[in-house]
């Protein structure tokens, strides 16, 4: 019976990430349209650090019926068991996938300081440098990070890595002159290079950008690393055990407020592309990007902490 009144009372929406990223942001705009459908409200609840570590540890140990729902993007549940030795959590026998959110584009760029004004160019500037070209990833086992790693590997140039925490002083760096390449969102691509303080040389994923429609997709420049061409992406999660109906009534609820023409707009605005697939598509696809992932951080190197 209390499954067929779910929900009926506020819903938490735990968040991997801290306040005011993309994530938190993702989560905020569905938890407000969610509310506003439901009359039940969604209350965010940020805990960050530790890869999303944290985050899930957070929701596996929290009840399961519903009303506690991790928000998260693929580290947490792809990177992770290929950077750590151990986790506190199976990200599959720990959580029931309650649905795909939405995708976000990265796009390659460089510092408008160096010579590189394509693609090709930047390529080739890359091989040119003594000791490496330096690349400023969003933290190790990124997607960033195995983005430049996966190009650098296929085309013979050194790499030299500097983890962040995020976004942010990544962008702060390039800005300044201390890193040369990196890899951006959206937003901060489009705003960057409209100012001339950055180029735009690829973007992953199998289309281009409806915001920056002239940089080419990484498999139109010939690419079949799936790590280039695919796009990060943002989930739901509840706990292992969480009644099937009442996941059900959870996806219902994430592909409505998804479906609401504003919510759409705001995250595509943003450079999301919302998605709003099913549990068991999403889980098809996590277990295959398990796979693929775990092999690409042994291919290309990145050590078990």
């Amino acid at each position: 019976m209390a499954q067929t009144d779910y929900p009926s009372k506020p819903i938490r929406f735990v968040v991997a990430f801290a306040a005011g990223g993309a994530l938190d942001y993702v989560a905020r705009t569905l938890g407000a349209e969610i509310t506003k459908q439901t009359k039940v409200q969604v209350v965010v609840d940020n805990r960050p650090g530790a890869s999303g570590i944290i985050a899930a540890e957070n929701v596996k140990a929290s009840s399961a019926d519903g009303y506690s729902v991790l928000i998260t993007n693929m580290e947490s549940h792809v990177n992770n068991l290929g950077l750590f030795k151990s986790l506190p959590y199976d990200p599959v026998r720990d959580f029931q996938p309650v649905g795909l959110i939405a995708s976000a584009a990265a796009i390659l760029v460089g510092n408008g300081r160096i010579p590189a004004q394509n693609f090709s160019e930047f390529l080739a500037y890359a091989r040119s440098e003594k000791g490496g070209a330096s690349f400023g990833t969003w933290g190790n086992g990124t997607y960033s990070h195995l983005a430049i790693a996966s190009l650098g590997r296929i085309e013979k140039f050194s790499v030299v890595t500097v983890a962040y925490k995020g976004e942010t002083p990544v962008v702060q760096d390039l800005l300044g002159g201390n890193l040369s390449s990196a890899m951006a969102s959206v937003l901060v691509a489009k705003t960057q290079t409209e100012k001339g303080a950055m180029r735009a040389y690829a973007v992953n994923g199998h289309t281009r950008l409806a915001l920056m429609p002239t940089v080419p997709t990484f498999k139109e420049l010939g690419y079949t690393d799936p790590v280039l061409n695919m796009r990060p992406w943002f989930a739901a999660y509840a706990p292992a055990g969480t009644p099937k109906p009442v996941v059900e009534k959870l996806n219902a609820l994430l592909r409505n407020a998804l479906r609401d023409p504003d919510v759409a707009k705001s995250l595509s605005d943003k450079g999301f592309e919302p998605i709003g697939s099913s549990a068991a598509e999403h889980q098809k696809d996590l277990n295959v990007q398990i796979q693929i992932f775990t092999k690409v951080m042994r291919d290309i190197g990145i050590r078990l902490e």
